[in-house]
């Protein structure tokens, strides 16, 4: 799987290889039950015996042991007494993280049934998509809180989202469904394995992957749109200046903005600086490293997307297969992944503040007026929307401290280090929404500067502006900004061909 397969699915859609993998899923079962069967050892951890620190004696009741899990773990309530969804992954995120289960689960090792991957499979194809909650995962011991409403919900004791909500069995219609498959009750291993992986976290972590692709690329276009009619010095795009360093971003920003920047480059003169400024100078510094940021992450996404994430798993030994117990629910590289977003969103913003300051000063621009105003002195011009830049870019850098150092023991110290990976996540959601509420405060200044280009003729048409005024006198921008954020948020940048697969 990769993250532009993971994208789709979050949209819609199913998989259809899993009639592929069925002989082998099928034969691990068939394993499993003559493991069960005949082991004298009946000690295998999350089949015979309790979880975490209750992993200790052996219970006959199998199904009642995974209806423990399910239990004790669903404690976060994702529902009102109306039935009214609340405090949980938007239908987008949900589809995400089931589609990611589904294909780790799909991968074999786990050892459960077929009919079990394949009633997960049905759902996301109705788009009835169990309802998961934001908080709960350590990323340690797999995603244990949120995903443990994915068994929830096959019991029929939860609910569902999407255009297919009502065909799930729920607590609401008594738990019935025409679904084949339910009603539906956890075998041996079945609802450890649905809910001790790294699902919730790398799902998600892909998403935002996604989403800062479409800020950096929709950045880029912008930048295309102002150089056409706005000079700076050519020199620092020059894509030979970057066949000097090894790293591939820089040089795939200058192949992207060079051919604008040429076109109109500002020419060196006596008694005035014959180099911009870092924020614009180092574009292809700063934003390149951005974009091998994403890519890098983006590796380690796939990485973890096609890699078992249970325990116990199936592996091949001396004595013929049979479980083992270990740490492959640990995603360590996805928190820190996660964190090096963070980081790497943390500066894209600061370079937002820092070029919108650019445009806003005349002294540094050389071009436009103070603060964009039609009438300085009389009019504040963009003086808010360089304060609200400003906080968000200060409150983003708060958030920036790494969650993959947060660890705090629990589970009775069975879990005594975890990764703490889902905090990051949860954290780059917020900072993924105030990024485009940037990126629309920065698409309106630069729309407002072509107000006062010096050739107005080398001014281009941009669809995302269609409908939208600069401004000459002094006026709320609530709309303008709001209009701006829901068509960046509902489009793609057509720079998003950026390879990240």
């Amino acid at each position: 799987m990769n993250l532009s397969t993971l994208q789709s699915l979050s949209k819609s859609g199913s998989f259809s290889h899993l009639t592929s993998v069925r002989p082998k899923i099928d034969e691990e079962r068939t394993q499993v039950q003559s493991i069960l069967k005949s082991s004298k050892e009946k000690l295998i951890y999350g089949i015979h015996t309790g979880f975490g620190p209750h992993a200790f004696t052996s219970n006959e009741d199998i199904v009642k042991i995974q209806k423990s899990l399910i239990y004790h773990l669903t404690v976060e309530p994702v529902f009102s007494k109306d039935g009214i969804p609340h405090s949980h992954l938007n239908h987008t995120e949900a589809r995400a993280v089931l589609a990611a289960r589904i294909h780790c689960l799909s991968l074999g090792g786990s050892g459960i049934r077929f009919e079990t991957l394949e009633l997960l499979n049905a759902l996301l194809e109705l788009d009835c998509i169990p309802v998961l909650p934001e908080r709960g995962s350590l990323s340690a011991s797999g995603d244990l809180i949120p995903l443990s409403y994915l068994p929830l919900a096959l019991l029929g004791e939860s609910g569902f989202t999407g255009l297919g909500k009502d065909l799930g069995p729920s607590r609401w219609n008594g738990g019935n469904s025409k679904i084949p498959g339910f009603p539906w009750s956890p075998e041996a291993k079945e609802a450890i394995s649905l809910t001790n992986g790294t699902s919730f976290t790398t799902a998600l972590l892909g998403l935002q992957v996604l989403e800062f692709r479409n800020l950096l690329s929709y950045s880029l276009e912008l930048l295309q749109y102002l150089f056409s009619f706005h000079s700076v010095f050519a020199d620092a795009f020059h894509p030979a200046y970057h066949n000097h360093k090894q790293f591939d971003g820089p040089k795939e920003i200058a192949r992207i903005l060079y051919p604008t920047v040429s076109q109109n480059s500002k020419e060196k003169q006596e008694g005035n600086r014959i180099q911009d400024i870092y924020s614009i100078r180092c574009i292809p510094q700063i934003l390149g490293s951005l974009l091998d940021e994403i890519v890098s992450v983006g590796e380690t996404v796939e990485r973890e997307l096609n890699s078992l994430s249970d325990n116990p798993v199936l592996i091949q030994s001396e004595d013929g297969l049979r479980f083992a117990e270990g740490g492959g629910f640990y995603a360590a590289q996805v928190s820190f992944a996660a964190d090096r977003l963070q980081n790497a969103m943390a500066v894209w913003f600061t370079w937002v503040d820092r070029f919108l300051n650019y445009l806003f000063e005349p002294k540094e621009n050389g071009e436009f007026p103070l603060m964009l105003s039609e009438k300085p002195g009389t009019y504040a011009g963009l003086s808010g929307l360089g304060l609200m830049s400003t906080h968000l870019t200060a409150e983003v850098r708060r958030d920036s401290s790494p969650g993959s150092v947060q660890s705090i023991p629990t589970n009775g110290n069975n879990q005594d280090i975890v990764p703490m990976g889902a905090i990051s996540v949860l954290r780059n959601r917020r900072t993924v929404a105030s990024g485009y509420k940037l990126l629309s405060i920065l698409a309106f200044s630069i729309y407002q500067s072509s107000r006062f280009a010096k050739r107005k003729d080398l001014v281009p048409n941009l669809d995302l502006f269609f409908g939208i005024e600069t401004m000459a006198e002094d006026r709320s921008l609530d709309f303008e900004i709001q209009t701006l954020m829901e068509r960046l948020i509902n489009s793609t940048s057509s720079l998003v061909k950026i390879p990240i697969d």
